[in-house]
């Protein structure tokens, strides 16, 4: 006690990591503002390409040039943050734009990356501010050198002073600017504005480190006391959870024996005691105890508006914020958790009436268009309302990103219930809005909406060449053009992508979130064009027919018990950990009797309800036949069209799976290896739908969709990885100055029924399946945070992993297959591996992949091999082949196939 007054009262105090990084933090909320100046940099309206092209509006490299143009005519201001910077303290900023913002401090703590980060999906462009403030405290004034990192243009302003600034732009990646600063004895306030222009996808993120010896970080906290504190952030940094989703509502939490946690999540608040230091929490029903923040509550609730109904799905996520009981330990660490959707199923029951009769009564109690079509489509005295499609007219009414989608539902509402069964003037509203609506990037208008990956190209030109055929007549007023003026234009299009999906298969191939929608405008296609008295419609819906075939033969040739567990060409966190999550499993439901019902009821609501497409029976056979061995291979080859794709080159992928009634292995093989990554899912085991096995080379610590790559989806760089049999070999490459440094391996131990660690291997067993993965040196769990005893780091290097499955009607006891494995040869960009059934298998970067030390891409004549396009045991078919046999069903690749 100095004067009577307490001793480190009044704040928290931090060291930096390792790195010299802040991970400790006061920030403000990301204040947007619209983006209305568009217009004054770009060409609304004629050729959409060249230097001024709208075309440039994409959240990507591409987009960079004209958000550093965007931030010179709408800069950060000079004017610094004068109000004191303390936890809670209000907080008032004048935008770019010159909107008043206001705000209050809220603390946060970095992930490992160091990075503050606001990223956010926006679905239509907006200019994003937002600041971060800490104190750095030294005992002897010096000089520093400051490297802050950025994604966007920033102000640095030290004890109100300007001391740097950048007007540079980058994606994904931070770009690290050295700013010499004089930091004198005691304590140097430093805050950061950060500016950032979203269209889709937005990455805003800081990182601040300090060379030189450590400094302390101090958060002023009113309340607070830095000793309390310190003992608090010892104990949190050893507690973790070891379930990411539970589907029965408790989290289990372990730590510290015998401390007392606060924990918050939803607007709830509890308490609990780790006793022999484990604990559950239960997050979807409220205990005795709870203290519910209404306000908290509202809030989110509200955020949940956010999410577009016809994708987008929501993961039932939230924080789970964990704090010490003690109200002068204000610090806290955040850990993703998620409800789980229930309905799962690994095997069919009953007939598959039954499990379209579940999904509709699923689906019917939805929000958005699909559970609006639902709920009209089998109760006949519902009135199609309003509120069941705000959401979507919303999204249309102002050129959302994903309002495709929507355009694509409101038309089956249209057509398929009756105009007495709609709500007064909601046919006139929706009538408007779609007349009123931009259908392809050459139109009028600047927005952030995409054009340009495979699935939304088609939704666009199957909902131009509908409601073009519908309202034909009518002139649309975006273009001034006719109804059939759209069609014609949808048309050619629409063709011209069918045709080479067909022939070719997809860029984002098996993608787990846009199979789905691929579907939802096929079936569509389908279902309207094939009704119309017309050979051109006709053409189209024979081509549709014959592409959704070939996607719901991928789909059940590359699944394993309802279980979407194939490598994706484009894939997101949460359906990598838990399977109920992919948009593709209530189509799996609806289609195979598999699968999982989730929020994503739009797409597998039109192919349910679907009058003239059919499944051929034999995909429905394909999806259950689960023989000792399954060995299917599947090449897609094409070329990217620079105007559709924003890229001009061939695309290709190899993708091989392994399954037997147990397990299922799955590998794209040497694909585009040792070049940046972005959300490929390139290799992983499945056990079960939240037993899911692979490795990623981690540029982040995030787990955002808004990060591309991740944590766990996607690669920094992608690895090389081979596949033979029950087995992947894949090699990563770690440059030296790699920000994360590692590869890491998501192993969900909670998951498994039993596991160990048998030398380099761990094994798990899921039922009666098993897995085994080996890297240099092994691989240990990490036992706190948000992945504790679900993620694996690698003791040596972590440039090598093998991975292999088994079955306990093969190799026995878990035990007894692991002690069938010989120890990896692991080296410097190679490995090889003697697998359980004695074939010895090598990969190194440079040289081929050899199974039995025969390159295995060649011939038997010694040439290379021409990979086919298909082969397992329901096709067959060769490169060249002008039509695929699925057992006695035929597709035209060509014309696709007769409805």
């Amino acid at each position: 006690m100095e004067n009577g007054v307490e001793s480190g009262k009044g704040r928290t105090v931090h060291a930096l990591d390792e790195r010299g990084t802040v991970r400790d933090w006061l920030i403000s909320p990301a204040w947007s503002e619209p983006a209305d100046d568009l217009g004054k940099h770009l060409a609304a309206d004629g050729d959409p390409w060249g230097e001024r092209g709208r075309w440039r509006l994409t959240n990507g490299p591409d987009v960079t040039p004209l958000k550093e143009e965007l931030y010179r005519h709408r800069p950060l201001r000079r004017d610094p943050v004068l109000a004191p910077v303390v936890e809670g303290g209000e907080i008032r900023y004048t935008g770019p734009g010159g909107t008043r913002h206001s705000g209050r401090w809220q603390r946060a703590h970095t992930a490992a990356d160091g990075l503050v980060d606001w990223s956010e999906f926006c679905f239509t462009p907006e200019y994003r501010v937002a600041l971060a403030a800490c104190v750095l405290e030294v005992d002897q004034a010096e000089w520093r050198t400051l490297r802050l990192a950025t994604t966007g243009p920033f102000r640095l302003f030290v004890d109100g002073e300007p001391r740097g600034e950048s007007g540079t732009v980058s994606y994904m990646e931070p770009v690290e600017h050295d700013i010499r600063v004089w930091l004198p004895s005691g304590t140097t306030t430093v805050v950061v504005a950060s500016w950032q222009v979203a269209f889709r996808e937005v990455r805003q993120i800081v990182r601040l480190r300090v060379d030189g010896l450590p400094v302390r970080v101090v958060v002023p906290s009113e309340g607070a006391c830095e000793y309390t504190s310190a003992v608090a952030e010892r104990v949190l940094d050893a507690v973790g959870t070891t379930r990411w989703g539970t589907t029965d509502g408790e989290i289990p939490l372990t730590g510290p024996d015998g401390a007392a946690l606060r924990l918050q999540w939803a607007g709830r608040t509890r308490r609990i005691r780790l006793d022999g230091g484990r604990a559950a929490v239960r997050l979807d029903e409220a205990e005795e105890g709870d203290e519910t923040d209404k306000a908290d509550e509202t809030e989110e609730a509200r955020a949940g508006d956010d999410v577009g109904s016809a994708s987008m799905l929501s993961t039932g996520a939230s924080v789970l914020r964990v704090s010490v009981d003690d109200d002068r330990a204000p610090v806290f660490r955040e850990f993703p958790v998620a409800v789980l959707p229930g309905a799962y199923r690994a095997a069919p029951e009953g007939e598959l009436s039954d499990r379209r009769a579940e999904f509709l009564r699923h689906a019917a109690r939805a929000d958005g268009t699909g559970g609006e079509l639902v709920r009209a489509l089998t109760d006949p005295h519902h009135t199609v309302g309003e509120s069941g499609l705000t959401r979507a007219l919303w999204m249309i009414d102002n050129r959302a990103d994903c309002a495709d989608f929507e355009a694509v539902g409101l038309f089956h509402l249209w057509r398929r219930i009756p105009a007495d069964r709609w709500a007064p003037g909601l046919r006139d509203r929706v009538r408007t809005a779609l007349l009123g609506f931009k259908y392809w990037i050459d139109q009028p208008g600047l927005d952030a909406m995409c054009y340009f990956t495979e699935n939304h190209q088609f939704v666009w030109h199957t909902a131009e060449l509908l409601w073009g055929t519908e309202l034909a007549g009518d002139t649309f007023g975006n273009t001034g053009w006719t109804g059939a003026a759209h069609a014609a234009h949808a048309r050619g299009l629409a063709i011209e992508w069918m045709r080479r999906k067909l022939a070719g298969g997809f860029s984002e191939f098996d993608s787990n979130a846009y199979l789905a929608i691929d579907l939802l405008a096929l079936v569509s296609l389908v279902e309207f064009a094939g009704d119309a008295d017309d050979c051109e419609m006709a053409e189209l819906a024979e081509l549709a027919a014959g592409v959704a075939d070939r996607v719901l033969f991928s789909l059940a040739a590359n699944s394993w018990r309802g279980i979407h567990g194939c490598a994706h060409g484009r894939s997101y966190v949460s359906t990598l950990r838990s399977s109920r999550l992919e948009e593709t499993a209530p189509i799996m439901w609806v289609c195979f009797g598999t699968g999982a019902l989730n929020d994503a009821v739009l797409p597998a609501a039109v192919v349910a309800t679907a009058d003239r497409y059919r499944m051929p029976d034999v995909i429905h056979e394909a999806a259950h036949d689960l023989p000792e061995r399954w060995w299917g291979r599947q090449n897609y080859r094409g070329d990217y069209r620079l105007a559709h794709d924003l890229l001009s080159r061939p695309y290709g992928s190899d993708l091989t799976v392994y399954k037997t009634p147990d397990a299922m292995l799955s590998c794209v093989n040497d694909y585009r290896p040792g070049l940046p990554g972005l959300q490929e899912h390139i290799w992983g085991a499945t056990l079960g739908p939240e037993t899911q096995v692979f490795v990623t080379h981690a540029p982040n610590a995030s787990v955002s969709p808004s990060a591309r790559p991740n944590s766990w989806a996607g690669n920094r760089i992608l690895p090389r990885a081979r596949q033979h049999e029950g087995t992947v070999l894949a090699l990563y490459r770690i440059p030296a100055d790699d920000v994360m440094a590692y590869t890491h391996a998501w192993f969900p131990l909670a998951e498994f029924d039993e596991w160990l660690q048998h030398g380099v291997w761990i094994a798990g067993r899921k039922g009666d399946g098993f897995v085994a993965l080996a890297t240099e040196g092994g691989a240990e769990p990490v036992t706190a945070g948000p992945d504790a005893w679900q993620e694996l780091r690698p003791a040596g290097p972590g440039t090598a992993w093998v991975c292999t499955v088994g079955r306990r009607a093969v190799h026995r006891e878990l035990g007894d297959f692991v002690r069938t494995l010989a120890a990896p040869d692991f080296g410097p960009d190679r490995v090889a591996f003697r697998t359980a059934e004695g074939t010895e298998l090598s990969l190194d970067w440079a040289g081929p992949f050899t199974v039995d030390g025969r390159p295995a891409d060649l011939a038997a004549d010694g040439s290379v091999a021409t990979p086919p396009q298909l082969a397992n045991p329901y096709a067959q078919l060769e490169s060249g082949a002008t039509s695929l046999a699925i057992g006695p069903h035929v597709i035209d690749l060509r014309k696709g196939r007769p409805l």
